[in-house]
C-alpha cells in the first residue's frame, strides 16, 4: 500500500513538472515560430560577398552589419575564400556572388582574365602597416639579410600568396631595397593559400619569411620569435582595398547596391564614434588580446563616405 502512494505521488509530481514545462515553454515556441513566419514574410534577398580574413574587411562581415542589413530584409552571406583572387574573381564573373573586394593591386592583375567584371563603388581602406614582411630573428635581422649577397639569403623559405597584395609588398620591396634575386628565386617560394597559411608556415619554421596581413601580422609578431622587416605605415598608397559589384547586379538592383554602401559607411561611423566597440567586437572574432588587437587597428585606415568622394573618386560630398 506505501509502494503505491509513493508511486502516486512520484507520477503526479511528473505530471505536475511537464505542465508547469509546457506553459514555460509555449510562449517561447509560439515566439520562435513568429520570428521565423515573419523572418520568411520580410525577407527579399541575399547579398553575396567573397572576402578573406584582412582586418579592413572587418565591417562586412560582422555581425552588427548582418543585423543591419537583416533589418532591412537582407540575408549577408560572407565567404572567406582564402585570397583565392583568381577564383573571387571568376565567381564575380560568372554571377556566383554579388560583390567582391580586392586591392587595386590584385584587381589589375586577376581581373583581366575575366575582362574586369566588377565595376569599382568605394574604396574601403588603406593599409597602414597591416602588411609586413615578417621573419624569424635567428634566421633574418634586416633586410639586408634578403639581399643577393647575403650568405644565407638563398638558403630561406618564404611564405606568401601569389597574386595577392602580399605579392605585390614583395614586388615594392623587390623594386626599392634591391631583393630581386631574394624574391625571383623559385626555389625559395611556399605558395600559401592566405595570409594565415603564409603566418602559420613562419610560427612553425618551415618557413624563414612571410609576408601576412592583418589579422595575421598581429598574431605573429606576439612571438617573440618573429620580428618586422618592413610594413606597410611608411607608405602611401601602395596597398588599396576596393568594394566590386557584379556589373548586372548593379544595374538590376541599384537600391540593394545603395543599401550596402550606407550600411557601411554607418557602421564605420558607428565605430568611430565608438572606438571601444570596435575593439570588443574585433577582440571576439580574432581571439586576440586588447594590445594585439589595438596595434592591429593601427594598421589599417577606413576610408568614409566623405573621403571616398572627395579623395578618390574627385567628386563633392552630398550635403546632408
Amino acid at each position: 500500500m506505501k509502494k503505491n502512494i509513493t508511486g502516486a505521488i512520484v507520477v503526479f509530481a511528473l505530471i505536475t513538472l511537464g505542465a508547469v514545462a509546457v506553459k514555460m515553454l509555449t510562449p517561447l515556441m509560439e515566439s520562435s515560430r513568429q520570428k521565423v513566419t515573419s523572418d520568411a514574410v520580410r525577407i527579399k534577398g541575399r547579398i553575396r560577398i567573397d572576402m578573406d580574413n584582412w582586418i579592413g574587411y572587418f565591417p562586412f562581415r560582422s555581425k552588427e552589419m548582418k543585423q543591419i542589413l537583416r533589418q532591412e530584409g537582407y540575408l549577408l552571406e560572407s565567404r572567406d575564400d582564402n585570397a583565392d583572387y583568381e577564383k573571387r574573381m571568376k565567381r564575380l564573373a560568372d554571377e556566383d556572388i554579388d560583390f567582391a573586394v580586392a586591392t587595386v593591386d590584385s584587381y589589375l592583375l586577376n581581373g583581366v582574365k575575366e575582362s574586369y567584371p566588377g565595376t569599382i563603388i568605394m574604396v574601403i581602406d588603406e593599409s597602414k602597416g597591416g602588411d609586413a614582411i615578417l621573419a624569424r630573428k635567428d634566421k633574418v635581422q634586416d633586410l639586408d639579410g634578403l639581399k643577393d649577397d647575403s650568405q644565407d639569403s638563398g638558403d630561406l623559405k618564404i611564405a606568401f600568396t601569389p597574386a595577392s597584395p602580399s605579392h605585390h609588398l614583395a614586388k615594392a620591396a623587390s623594386d626599392h631595397f634591391g631583393l630581386d634575386a631574394f624574391f625571383s628565386l623559385k626555389e625559395n617560394m611556399i605558395n600559401t593559400g592566405g595570409s594565415k597559411e603564409a603566418c602559420d608556415n613562419l610560427l612553425a619554421g618551415t618557413a624563414d619569411v612571410a609576408i601576412c596581413w592583418e589579422p595575421d601580422v598581429s598574431r605573429a609578431l606576439s612571438d617573440n620569435r618573429i620580428i618586422k622587416l618592413l610594413g606597410t605605415e611608411d607608405t602611401r598608397g601602395l596597398i588599396v582595398d576596393i568594394l566590386l559589384v557584379n556589373r548586372k547586379y548593379a544595374h538590376k538592383y541599384p537600391e540593394v547596391v545603395t543599401l550596402l554602401m550606407d550600411s557601411f559607411f554607418m557602421l564605420l561611423k558607428r565605430y568611430s564614434q565608438d572606438p571601444e566597440l570596435l575593439r570588443d567586437h574585433v577582440m571576439e572574432e580574432t581571439g586576440l588580446d586588447r594590445n594585439a588587437v589595438n596595434a592591429m587597428l593601427k594598421g589599417v585606415e577606413w576610408v568614409n563616405f566623405n573621403a571616398n568622394c572627395r579623395n578618390w573618386f574627385g567628386i563633392a560630398a552630398p550635403v546632408m
